[in-house]
């Protein structure tokens, strides 16, 4: 089985929220970002119009960045949360950024809205940023890719802050009963920083995350965007295996029988989120592992 010629990536384009969502849900195009009750309204919304089984949270990639102090710009329109200029000018500059914090701000409220979610009863899937994303949205790339060459160690030290604070994200997401992590790092993707960089940085600071997660995910899964799965792959930094579903089921439905029915599987990848509310056309998911 072909899964590269299967896989067709999404991530370029926004999750939106339709007009129709935030009128019947009653509530803000600003709020649906940031208070954990709209959030809510319009994850659950959104899932009932899609034709989804899975609600997913937040509704854009700025989420991790804001935290570590990037300046977002939310409007009170559909076109969704933006960057403003970057807060930093210089690698030099996030020497001494410090971890995030989870118990304020708009990251909190993506916390408790999985919260309420779950206790909704729906399956929830977290949207998580990987180091480079991040990154990219505190700093120009041309001043990380300055950094690869003159000041590698700070790099790695600041990966290091960057990484604490994604597991963080994601073992606090577990706690409040997120099911799916679907963890993408688009911006330090194989394609974009090279196969020597990858493999030295941006590809080992995603497995760095994942083999410390895997075993601490009390019956969820990382779903890996399948840019992220498929550059780890090509990499060797991981191996992918097949899984055989049942025929005419969703790719949504055929990760949640994954969740029920075999607790052994910690990792998926190879595919995309957005397709979950779409009828795979081959019975199969990807598990992967890591090397």
């Amino acid at each position: 089985m072909n899964k590269t010629n299967e896989f067709q990536c999404k991530w370029d384009s926004a999750e939106e929220i339709p007009v129709s969502v935030i009128r019947s849900a009653g509530i803000s195009f600003y709020e649906a970002h940031t208070d954990r009750h709209a959030m809510a309204l319009v994850a659950e919304a959104k899932k009932k119009l899609d034709g989804d089984i899975i609600c997913r949270i937040p509704f854009c990639v700025t989420v991790e960045a804001e935290a570590f102090g990037a300046s977002v710009i939310i409007p009170d329109d559909e076109t969704g949360p933006t960057l403003g200029d970057y807060k930093y000018t210089s690698l030099q500059q996030l020497a001494g950024i410090s971890e995030i914090d989870l118990t304020g701000g708009r990251i909190n409220e993506v916390l408790h809205c999985a919260e309420i979610l779950k206790n909704n009863g729906n399956v929830v899937a977290l949207n998580v940023e990987g180091p480079f994303t991040i990154l990219g949205l505190l700093i120009n790339s041309v001043e990380i890719f300055k950094g690869v060459y003159n000041y590698r160690q700070l790099l790695e030290e600041i990966l290091h802050v960057l990484e604490n604070s994604i597991v963080n994200y994601i073992l606090a997401g577990v706690e409040k009963g997120v099911q799916i992590i679907s963890y993408a790092d688009p911006t330090g993707a194989l394609e974009i920083v090279g196969p020597k960089l990858y493999k030295e940085l941006s590809g080992q600071s995603s497995c760095n995350i994942l083999k410390r997660v895997e075993k601490k995910l009390n019956g969820a899964v990382v779903h890996l965007c399948g840019i992220t799965s498929l550059s780890l792959e090509r990499s060797g930094l991981c191996t992918a295996k097949p899984v055989s579903v049942p025929h005419a089921q969703t790719y949504g439905e055929s990760i949640c029988q994954v969740l029920r029915t075999d607790k052994t599987i910690k990792l998926l990848g190879h595919n995309c989120m957005k397709s979950t509310p779409a009828v795979l056309k081959s019975p199969v998911v990807w598990q992967i592992q890591l090397t």
